[in-house]
């Protein structure tokens, strides 16, 4: 075995010689019925092995329907697949043709509908081959429902199987921890076999020819387990709430109103949750025919009303649809025995996306992930990334529909995904081009349906990558994420982690990977807050050809020990423990983990800890407490503030860090006005300094706020210096650190007023708004 070094301490690679392959398997695939050849039929050999490994052969069928591919000396039968066909496991040997003879798949189709006949959306519906003595044997075939709760169950081989449809919901009841309340939600998975039965023995059995179809099998779950619905998936178990101080105090108040859409017409069945300050969840109801709602014997207080129905999300929510937001209702103070009406809650229906994706032949590709991506700044590039919500995947007529999309501007693209895995394919782009550079935005409106985004995959020369990951103390593991991402210096747009198939084992493999410069990184999570957990990071550029035979090592990291001291007017004052968050702010993410970064743990006497750090690092402030601020990060007494650590190895640990806060702040302050001298409420402030060496994410240099009715802002705690401020209408909408971008500070610097800021300074500035 050969150990290869790679540039930083806390990773390492080894690359093994790759084993001869056997004389292989060729043949044939062919339609059963005609005879005629199948081109793109993927095809792939099983073995004997006694323990599992990655790495199997795959091939595609020319346009003869003809392959070739390696084979293992102990295969012992070869499985064949193609959308619209159920595939097919014929025994095969080394060395000798073959032909196989693939069938058309039958299909089960339906609806999943709630008690209302509402349609459930994310509802997991399996065709299962029935057994007596399982509660729930495996599934053969599973598809998702959509928002219209409709599912497809395809590529079914002929056989008796029943079928399930799967939900879950959250119930959550209080419990007393200490002197506090709090709520514990624990899931609740449903199964529902046809027509209406609770187990399999109890459920019709389809007897499926090759080829048939059947429509129209639906399911009626509980409206309380309508996973697509946002009440639904963390619904709550109305809690005893304490009494009341005063026996005297009556609860005969009430609440009506009545759920509405966009254009004022009633939403039936919507979900209602009332909320009430200082409890949480006061009580849950669902709205009748025409919307209407109404919640009875209230106590006095203060109490928020906010609704939900599948297919509809808050009007005004800039968030995708799913993510409902809790103050996006109405809130209401309610007095002893008041009667409150008309409070009435509007929904605007969701925005849907649906196409379809073909190989380059113009055949159906079923399973294939789609996912929408948009433009945002995130660690410190602007790029292509998820749009939120899970992948879609399109069924055997290569089908998919995308829904719950809020207004916007979308990039939809398409991969092979781990269902599909046919090799030779790339990440593509509607309207079907492997270039993110040449895909096409689709502007979405409000609560506007497209239709016909239809596109093709495109084919390249992919590779695999695979290996082994061991622990920090050189045992198999599986523990944490493995991603494959594209690296910081890479020119691709798109970003998009893939995930690896492990096995049990600690083998690892990346499919159809296409040539580009990345980064593996295998990251088991924090701890705890103050511990991240080991990690390891490895740069990988693939051109076409395999890499194999990786062994990935993780690192147990660096620890970071110091003091956190105060610079005061007056010296008995300190803030609040709990106020202050010290972080290791990752100055390179291709060296680093993305997210779960460790907070410092801070003690009775100041003193703080963090462990398992790995890469490069700034010690910051993230959260400071009011009238505070950072003044300076001492290691070993010299001047470590704003520059990056090195961090990894035990011997690049720190054990003398001093943090030093003052209360000695800046402070920049005045009006937003715009062109005629009005004042402009909600306008934003921001400051950058006029050196561009400090323009770098998170920088404490940077700084935003918003101005108030008034037009009146206040910015403290900016370090001394030179800076630009200027007022915009509004920031940039490509990620909550998009206006850091620096392309879009140059921008700025024109319009921008400039304000040097000296040591514990307090300046005025008026500004006028500028356009972008």
């Amino acid at each position: 075995m050969r150990r290869a070094a790679v540039g930083v301490a806390m990773f390492a690679a080894v690359v093994l010689v790759g084993h001869a392959q056997s004389p292989g398997l060729t043949g044939r695939v062919v339609a059963d019925s005609t005879g005629e050849p199948i081109a793109n039929a993927r095809v792939t050999l099983t073995t004997t092995a006694a323990v599992a490994t990655l790495g199997a052969p795959v091939g595609l069928t020319d346009a003869d329907g003809r392959f070739a591919i390696p084979g293992a000396a102990d295969a012992q039968r070869v499985v064949a697949s193609k959308s619209g066909y159920a595939r097919s496991e014929p025994s095969a040997t080394t060395g000798q043709p073959i032909e196989i003879r693939l069938r058309r798949g039958a299909t089960i189709s339906g609806r999943v509908v709630d008690r209302f006949g509402d349609p459930v959306a994310g509802a997991r519906v399996a065709a299962q081959a029935p057994s007596r003595a399982q509660d729930n044997p495996a599934s053969v075939a599973v598809a998702e429902s959509d928002d219209r709760g409709e599912y497809r169950l395809a590529g079914l081989p002929a056989g008796h199987f029943v079928v399930v449809a799967m939900t879950m919901s959250m119930t959550t009841t209080p419990e007393i921890v200490g002197n506090r309340q709090v709520f514990i939600s624990r899931p609740e998975v449903q199964r529902t076999y046809y027509p209406g039965a609770t187990t399999p023995a109890e459920a019709q059995t389809f007897d499926l020819q090759f080829g048939d179809e059947r429509p129209d099998i639906d399911f009626v779950v509980p409206t309380g387990h309508a996973i697509g619905n946002p009440f639904s998936v963390m619904r709550l178990t109305p809690s005893p709430l304490p009494q009341p101080a005063n026996a005297a105090v009556r609860t005969t108040g009430i609440i009506r109103g009545r759920i509405v859409s966009a254009d004022g017409r009633g939403l039936s069945h919507a979900q209602v949750r009332l909320m009430q300050t200082g409890f949480g969840v006061r009580s849950t109801t669902t709205a009748d025919e025409d919307g209407s709602f109404e919640f009875t014997d209230l106590p006095p207080g203060k109490f928020g009303v906010i609704a939900s129905k599948m297919g509809y999300s808050p009007i005004g929510s800039d968030d995708a649809p799913l993510g409902l937001l809790l103050n996006s209702g109405s809130t209401l103070d309610l007095a002893e025995g008041e009667t409150h009406e008309k409070v009435d809650l509007r929904l605007q229906r969701w925005g849907t996306l649906e196409g379809r994706v073909f190989d380059e032949l113009g055949d159906p590709i079923q399973g294939a992930s789609v996912q929408l991506l948009h433009i945002r700044y995130e660690s410190g590039r602007r790029r292509l990334v998820p749009a939120g919500g899970a992948a879609h995947a399109t069924d055997d007529l290569g089908r998919y529909r995308i829904y719950a999309l809020a207004p916007g501007r979308y990039v939809v693209s398409a991969t092979v995904g781990d269902v599909a895995d046919l090799p030779g394919y790339t990440r593509s782009y509607f309207p079907g081009t492997p270039n993110a550079g040449e895909a096409q935005f689709v502007s979405m409106g409000v609560s506007q349906d497209l239709t016909g985004i239809d596109f093709s995959l495109s084919r390249t020369r992919t590779a695999r990558i695979s290996g082994k990951m061991i622990d920090a103390a050189g045992q198999p593991t599986t523990g944490g994420t493995v991603q494959l991402l594209p690296s910081a210096q890479s020119t691709s747009v798109t970003s998009v982690p893939a995930g690896a198939r492990i096995l049990p084992d600690g083998q690892f493999e990346f499919a159809n990977v296409p040539p580009g410069q990345y980064v593996i990184q295998v990251y088991r999570g924090r701890q705890n807050r103050w511990i991240e957990g080991e990690f390891v990071s490895i740069p990988v550029t693939v051109n076409g050809t395999d890499i194999k035979d990786l062994i990935l090592q993780t690192s147990s990291g660096s620890s970071i020990k110091g003091r956190i001291t105060f610079d005061t007017y007056n010296d008995s004052k300190t803030p609040a423990r709990s106020a202050i968050e010290l972080m290791p702010i990752p100055t390179d993410f291709d060296l680093s983990p993305r997210n779960s970064l460790a907070i410092a743990e801070i003690h009775d006497d100041w003193s703080f800890d963090m462990k398992g750090v790995n890469g490069p690092r700034r010690l910051q402030l993230t959260r400071v407490p009011r009238g505070w601020t950072l003044k300076q990060v001492l290691v070993h007494r010299l001047d470590a503030t704003d520059r990056p650590l090195p961090f990894g190895r035990p011997d690049q640990s720190l054990t003398d860090v001093e943090v030093v806060l003052t209360d000695r702040m800046t402070e920049l302050s005045g009006t937003i006005a715009d062109d005629r001298a009005t004042p402009t409420a909600g306008a934003s402030l921001i400051v950058f300094p006029m050196n561009r060496d400090r323009w770098y994410p998170s920088s404490r240099f940077l700084g935003t706020t918003t101005a108030g009715a008034d037009g009146a802002f206040t910015l403290s705690g900016l370090p001394m210096g030179a800076y630009y401020a200027v007022a915009v209408a509004r920031l940039p909408t490509e990620g909550e650190d998009a206006w850091q971008d620096p392309t879009f500070l140059e921008s700025l610097v024109p319009r921008a007023s400039s304000v040097t800021l000296g040591d514990a300074q307090k300046i005025s500035l008026p500004l006028r708004l500028v356009s972008r």
